[in-house]
């Protein structure tokens, strides 16, 4: 029997989790007919939806959508001693959003962090929520990869190289061992800590490096921000808006009690792959 279950493993940060290192036996539900073969883990076609397991685990890891283990759970599907799942920083950055779709994420987060709480709470079991920033590393996120993508196609491409608002991005494979840790820790984990990465630079500095790592040939052309972040306001397109606020978090807590310590934004080609 696998006394973990693990979750969105064929999300960015489970492309880089090494399921080797699993501190137990793993089941991971996929939705693929066949997925590659992964050290430790023993696959099961299906999603949560259809999914009900017979005794408790031991532990929990999602790697995916917070608020569907929260459904699963809240309706007695899954139960475990320990329940690892990652949320996002979105729970705070989004809620006074623009985008109506943004504010609505926001609340589903919030919701699903406070279901988990009261479930596990009932049942005696223990949660740790991980809340990274904006993810990057494997090419498979929706903001730098997306930028590294249009500069491979055009050789001049308009940016808001001058946007002011700082970020602090994460790796998805700091992100991936992190988990590995918080799963070995067990109760001396529990609560919910924003995971920064390890570097404070404002937005425009991180296009920048962007274009530098996965484009080097790629002629970034400036666009004033605040005339973008103004449309974005009046629009509603979030991402636009928060050019010039800033989207920092207190990394304090990971470290001092999970030993969080991320890398800086410092991108090699490799972290921006070309993905079919």
């Amino acid at each position: 029997m696998a006394s973990l279950l693990v979750l969105g493993l064929s999300g960015q940060i489970g492309e880089v989790l090494d399921t080797a290192a699993l501190p137990m036996p793993a089941l991971a539900l996929s939705r693929q007919p066949a997925p590659p073969p992964r050290p430790g883990i023993v696959w099961q076609a299906g999603d949560l939806a259809g999914f009900h397991a017979g005794p408790a685990f031991e532990a929990v890891l999602s790697l995916g959508p917070l608020d569907r283990l929260a459904e699963a759970m809240a309706a007695g599907r899954i139960r475990a001693g320990h329940v690892v799942a990652f949320g996002s920083t979105s729970r705070w950055a989004k809620a006074a959003s623009p985008d109506p779709a943004e504010r609505a994420l926001a609340h589903r987060l919030a919701e699903a962090e406070q279901a988990l709480a009261a479930t596990q709470a009932r049942t005696g079991g223990r949660l740790t929520v991980l809340r990274p920033t904006l993810v990057w590393g494997v090419g498979r996120d929706a903001t730098l990869s997306r930028v590294a993508g249009w500069a491979r196609r055009w050789p001049l491409l308009p940016l808001p190289l001058g946007a002011p608002g700082q970020r602090e991005p994460v790796h998805a494979s700091d992100l991936a061992a992190l988990a590995l840790r918080v799963l070995a820790l067990g109760r001396a984990a529990e609560g919910g800590f924003d995971l920064p990465g390890g570097e404070r630079l404002p937005f425009g500095t991180l296009l920048r490096r962007t274009l530098a790592a996965a484009a080097p040939g790629c002629r970034p052309l400036p666009l004033p921000w605040r005339w973008l972040a103004a449309g974005g306001r009046a629009g509603g397109w979030g991402a636009l808006a928060r050019l010039g606020e800033d989207l920092v978090f207190d990394a304090a807590p990971a470290r001092a009690v999970l030993g969080w310590a991320p890398r800086g934004f410092r991108p090699v080609p490799a972290d921006f792959p070309r993905r079919a």
